[in-house]
Formats: C-alpha cells, sequence, structure tokens
C-alpha cells in the first residue's frame, strides 16, 4: 500500500507542477532602449527543472549571441 500512495503523491506533485506553470506561463520583455549595445532579454518563469537549458537552445537556435547573462532562482 505504501507504494502505491508514493506513486499517487509523486503524480500529484507532477500535476501541481503542470497546473503551476500553465497559471505562470512564462514572460519575456526584450528590451532595445536599456543599452545602446545590445538587446536584454528577461524572462520570468516559474522554477523548473532544466528551464535555463530550454531558455539557451532557444537564443541560440535564433542566432543570439549572448555576452552577459544573470541568473537568479525561486528556489527549488
Amino acid at each position: 500500500m505504501e507504494t502505491v500512495g508514493r506513486s499517487y503523491s509523486r503524480h500529484m506533485e507532477d500535476e501541481y507542477q503542470k497546473f503551476i506553470r500553465r497559471m505562470n506561463p512564462p514572460r519575456v520583455v526584450i528590451d532595445n532602449e536599456s543599452c545602446k549595445n545590445a538587446t536584454i532579454i528577461q524572462v520570468d518563469s516559474a522554477n523548473k527543472h532544466g528551464i535555463l537549458l530550454e531558455v539557451v537552445q532557444v537564443l541560440t537556435d535564433l542566432n543570439f549571441i549572448v555576452t552577459k547573462a544573470y541568473i537568479s532562482s525561486d528556489g527549488g
């Protein structure tokens, strides 16, 4: 019974995380005004395993050159 309980608990945790991501979709702000030599891209999203890799992959696919990055996390 304990295994079933853990499995159910894990499933509910996964569903809760999916719900949080749906309720708080990533927000992307592109700023071309603040810096004359660069575009500032700010990505704000719910904490998710692998999110930084996803962001870097998208920027790379768009042929962006990242010269400086600041990263912060809300934990998790």
